[in-house]
């Protein structure tokens, strides 16, 4: 009999972890907001926020002044968000696959962010980060609103991501109670 049962035993499957309902207001200042994704950590100094992996800020030296970038420290961690091309990082939609495939940038100050600061935007944005507990590159994604024209206000409402290092597909972070939600939109 457990012969029987250990030849339909289901697969591993990966683990998805998501921090939603979250809401930081990132400060429009040159230290902006460090987030440790694994743990969930986040203050307005890199000191305050061991092991940090997203830094969302406002560089004093861009033209505008003071328009939203992404920081993703040491070049070592290997931490970077998913562009559209060259050094642009993408607004991504509900879906959209995230992994080794997928074309990153690390770029800081001179990273293009303008698609992130054009309009009122509320997306997603793909990113890798090497996960201090499991020591592997994790794959997932940031939910975000920013306001044009610099990209701030801005809050990061949530993220997600596979613990297992595998590729993964945006769905969208839950704000509401789960038991009471719904396809339907009721």
């Amino acid at each position: 009999m457990a012969a029987l049962l250990l030849a339909f035993a289901l697969p591993a499957t990966a683990a998805l972890v998501c921090f939603d309902a979250q809401d930081l207001a990132v400060p429009a200042t040159s230290e902006g907001l460090y987030v440790n994704f694994a743990t969930g950590v986040s203050g307005t100094s890199e000191g305050a926020v061991p092991g940090f992996d997203f830094d969302p800020y406002a560089s004093v030296s861009t033209t505008p002044a003071n328009e939203l970038r992404f920081y993703w420290g040491s070049a070592t961690t290997g931490n970077a968000g998913v562009a559209s091309s060259g050094d642009r990082y993408a607004v991504l939609s509900a879906g959209s696959a995230v992994g080794p495939a997928s074309l990153f940038t690390r770029a800081g100050f001179t990273g293009d962010t303008s698609a992130w600061t054009s309009a009122l935007t509320t997306g997603y944005l793909g990113m890798r980060f090497r996960n201090e507990t499991t020591g592997t590159i994790n794959y997932g994604w940031v939910t975000l609103t920013t306001t044009p024209p610099l990209g701030f206000p801005m809050t990061i409402h949530g993220w997600c991501y596979d613990d297992t290092g595998a590729t993964v597909a945006i769905a969208p972070v839950s704000t509401g109670d789960p038991i009471f939600s719904d396809a339907f939109g009721g």
